[in-house]
């Protein structure tokens, strides 16, 4: 493809924190291909029309993949493999849902375990051969994953990921209220993406492969640019548009998807960052990550339950 020489998949690119990453890189890298890939094919189209228009740059595609489906995710990649793209240089994990009840995925998971984790997990594996050198792969977690952040969401609770993928199991393994079994999935999820990026990192370093990993914390995004409360009720709805965006006056674990967003985008657009991996973002901040979140028996029993679910090999 003319005068461009790098690709960058985001997931979710169509709205919200992916959104506005899509903005900033493409306001930076006028030679690099964006791919803004979600589930909804007129919304895609919508956001990429509006993103050239916004950015006077015209090497942003809109691609659709829905990442509660295996079968979407393989139909993606097969595109991508075909097309005429640059070498592939970063992927954004940024796609995310948190359901108001037990929702199922079309392969029979647990919704926000399907989408959140191994929607992504799929991916990047799938796609990990396609990187050129000092490629990168971000994924997007959330400061919920620690309950020492009293973020006023549930603490995670970690389960055999063949309990966490089972709609049924899952519920009975969950014994909470039902109002906060949505909340606890996703945070778990959350745990559960830096799980996956720790173990990521080190099996790329085993492999020799000039990849970075890096997990990211976006803080606190109230407000109409999140889909993250499509599921919720109009009251919830409302407090989260509305009310919940004034409190960034008052606590900076609050931010607009814009300032998260731009931040999101400078990991891979900051050159001085491209050689580190492994590490966990507050913005541009590195900072700790749960002690929970380091526990190397759970991240390889994720990552191996998930490759055999998948059909994958454990090692890449």
């Amino acid at each position: 493809m003319e005068n461009v020489n790098k690709t960058v998949i985001i997931t979710g690119g169509n709205t919200g924190l992916g959104y506005e990453a899509a903005r900033e890189i493409a306001m930076k890298k006028r030679d690099w291909q964006i791919i803004v890939a979600s589930r909804n094919k007129e919304r895609v189209n919508a956001a990429v029309s509006e993103l050239i228009k916004a950015t006077g740059n015209q090497h942003i595609t809109g691609m659709v993949v829905d990442l509660a489906s295996f079968s979407s995710i393989h139909h993606f990649v097969s595109e991508f493999n075909q097309s005429d793209f640059p070498p592939l240089h970063s992927i954004i994990c940024n796609a995310g849902i948190q359901f108001s009840k037990t929702e199922t995925t079309v392969d029979g998971i647990e919704g926000t375990f399907g989408i959140n984790h191994l929607g992504h997990f799929l991916l990047v594996r799938l796609l990990i051969n396609q990187f050129q050198e000092q490629g990168s792969v971000i994924v997007v977690s959330s400061d919920t994953h620690d309950p020492s952040k009293k973020t006023g969401m549930p603490a995670p609770k970690y389960f055999h990921p063949s309990i966490l993928a089972d709609p049924q199991k899952s519920d009975k393994s969950l014994d909470i209220p039902s109002y906060m079994k949505g909340p606890t999935r996703y945070t778990t999820s959350k745990l559960c993406n830096l799980y996956f990026s720790y173990e990521l990192t080190r099996r790329i370093e085993k492999a020799k492969l000039p990849i970075t990993v890096k997990a990211f914390n976006p803080g606190f995004m109230p407000g109409k640019g999140s889909g993250l409360t499509r599921d919720f009720n109009f009251f919830v709805k409302f407090m989260w548009n509305n009310i919940f965006p004034l409190m960034r006056y008052f606590h900076p674990g609050i931010r607009t998807t814009k300032q998260s967003g731009k931040d999101l985008a400078n990991l891979i657009l900051d050159n001085s960052l491209a050689g580190k991996s492994g590490k966990y973002w507050d913005g541009l901040k590195e900072i700790p990550s749960s002690e929970e979140s380091y526990n190397k028996n759970r991240a390889e029993e994720l990552w191996d339950w998930s490759s055999t679910v998948l059909g994958l090999e454990k090692q890449i």
